[in-house]
């Protein structure tokens, strides 16, 4: 699939007066680079052959559903297009740059309500 080669956001209005904003590449891999893995998330069948049956335990905690859902179908343009536009946060990273603005301006400070 090739890209457009444009990193500008775009931004969309929705029916509810939102507006939603796509956001560019954030990677410099093509989707065609990347894998996705599809086949037995979860492979309850080895598991079980294995003496490790976790099927009671999924169903004493209602998550078979869930499992199940893994199950169902994989988009995998769909996760190729979102994991060349994710961005990772650093917590860490980003307290230590508000320290140092609110270093440099004092009035950038802001009170935490507990």
């Amino acid at each position: 699939m090739a890209s457009s080669g444009s990193n500008q956001d775009t931004c969309m209005q929705i029916d509810s007066g939102e507006s939603l904003q796509i956001k560019g590449r954030t990677m410099k891999l093509e989707e065609w680079q990347l894998t996705v893995q599809v086949d037995n998330l979860v492979d309850f069948v080895s598991l079980t052959r294995n003496n490790c049956d976790l099927t009671s335990f999924l169903r004493y905690q209602d998550l078979s559903g869930y499992f199940h859902m893994l199950d169902g179908p994989t988009y995998e343009n769909l996760v190729k297009q979102f994991w060349v536009r994710t961005e990772i946060y650093d917590k860490y990273a980003a307290k230590a740059e508000e320290d140092h603005l609110v270093l440099l301006d004092p009035n950038l400070k802001r009170e935490i309500k507990g």
